[in-house]
């Protein structure tokens, strides 16, 4: 090794984002290489084999150790995005309550209506007798 060339050092979750890009179709092996700036032309190949945690890796190409991780970080993206769907309904219910307050003290100052409940009020006649 000349002394230019230097030996990169990816921390395993690195090498894991990678191979999850590829192995989910977002990128071909080649365009991970290039978009993550990984030197090795054959790194991310060696990486996917290490992570199907198979011995014989020529023999069986499935990814069978890490599947569930994988799918757990599937549900974690489903999960994620229920989230911020609920968070957005939460947020839109809270501007439709807003609103309906602001339309009632509206109603009340302007057309001399009583809408809101008058804690300690008096019932009326009518609802006596009943």
């Amino acid at each position: 090794m000349s002394k230019k060339e230097r030996v990169s050092i990816y921390s395993e979750s690195f090498k894991w984002e990678v191979v999850q890009s590829v192995l989910e179709g977002r990128m071909t092996k080649e365009q991970a290489r290039v978009a993550y700036g990984v030197k090795g032309n054959s790194s991310i190949l060696y990486w996917m084999r290490k992570f199907s945690g198979n011995a014989d890796y020529r023999t069986d190409h499935t990814f069978g150790v890490h599947k569930d991780e994988m799918s757990k970080s599937k549900e974690q993206v489903e999960l994620q995005s229920k989230v911020k769907e609920l968070e957005e309904s939460l947020r839109l219910a809270n501007l439709r309550a807003d609103l309906w307050h602001k339309m009632i003290e509206v109603a009340e100052r302007d057309l001399n209506l009583d809408i809101k409940k008058k804690y300690g009020a008096q019932p009326s006649k009518r609802s006596e007798k009943k």
